[in-house]
């Protein structure tokens, strides 16, 4: 692991990766269990959402608890954000045959829908260093065939889209939207076309994962083929940020969520600022541990 190279490949391209957490075999019986814990009537007692959507399933499912702290991801993060970070999210990323691909989006703050409030609110500013990153895991394979995700490499010092701008979700995840809301309608050009920059598409193997900015631009390919593409994003921050603020409720995706059980994870190094409340343990009473600052 060498984090030098992994610090200048992301500030030139925005991303790093892929690189190999667990091998395909590994991922697929790992996988299988997590499934078996999802469906659970337990654990899903336990959800810090009542929602549909499944985020933050790494604060009632053992196994995802783990994830958010494993090494190999978090070490990569502490050397492009620094030593000591929050856990503020996590999702699931399913698409199954024959769905659309996600539309070209890019964000920061997360001011997503018809709020141009952001969810994250950075209370220091280091150039050289991103406000959040999101590693994106893939559980089942991901290829061009069944959707994998696609970047712009560089996009990150550009600003192409207004993301305090508000949108409308309109309820349908078409071409060209991201899960209902149309990022085509918040273009700072209108004239400019993604699809004629250089598009990189990160075709991953199962275990696979990668790193980015959510200011990277990004988006994923339609799902021809007859597999689902499973992929699973840990969102992360500096404890540094705020998250969202004094917010108690948000409407997202269609969807009402209340933050009554949220709580930040503290994956690496320690939380000097306190602005987050934080989960010290997971739903079954597991305490998350985090890494400590070496490797930052």
């Amino acid at each position: 692991m060498d984090l030098e190279i992994d610090r200048k490949t992301f500030a030139e391209q925005g991303y790093i990766g892929p690189f190999t957490l667990w091998e395909p075999e590994e991922m697929t019986a790992w996988w299988k269990a997590q499934r078996k814990a999802l469906l659970d009537p337990a654990n899903n007692a336990r959800k810090a959402f009542d929602n549909p959507v499944n985020y933050d399933r790494h604060l009632d499912i053992p196994g995802l608890s783990r994830l958010i702290v494993e090494p190999e991801i978090v070490r990569r993060m502490q050397a492009i954000i620094g030593s000591d970070i929050l856990c503020w999210r996590t999702e699931f990323f399913p698409k199954n045959p024959g769905d659309s691909g996600t539309g070209w989006h890019q964000v920061e703050t997360y001011a997503i829908g018809e709020t141009s409030e952001g969810m994250l609110e950075a209370t220091e500013h280091s150039p050289a260093a991103p406000m959040e990153l999101t590693c994106w895991v893939a559980f089942t394979e991901a290829a061009r065939d069944n959707g994998c995700m696609k970047v712009i490499p560089g996009s990150h010092r550009q600003w192409r889209y207004d993301e305090h701008a508000p949108m409308k979700w309109n309820g349908s995840a078409r071409d060209n939207s991201f899960f209902g809301y149309n990022y085509e309608d918040i273009k700072i050009d209108k004239n400019w076309d993604p699809d004629q920059e250089d598009v990189r598409h990160l075709e991953m193997r199962a275990g696979q994962f990668f790193i980015f900015t959510a200011r990277c631009i990004h988006g994923s390919n339609p799902n021809v083929s007859k597999r689902q593409r499973m992929g699973y994003a840990i969102r992360v921050v500096p404890t540094h940020v705020r998250v969202y603020g004094g917010m108690t409720e948000f409407d997202e995706f269609g969807h009402h969520f209340d933050l009554d059980r949220h709580g930040c994870v503290l994956v690496a190094g320690e939380d000097e600022y306190g602005h987050n409340r934080l989960r010290r343990e997971n739903a079954w009473g597991e305490p998350f541990t985090p890494l400590d600052r070496q490797g930052a």
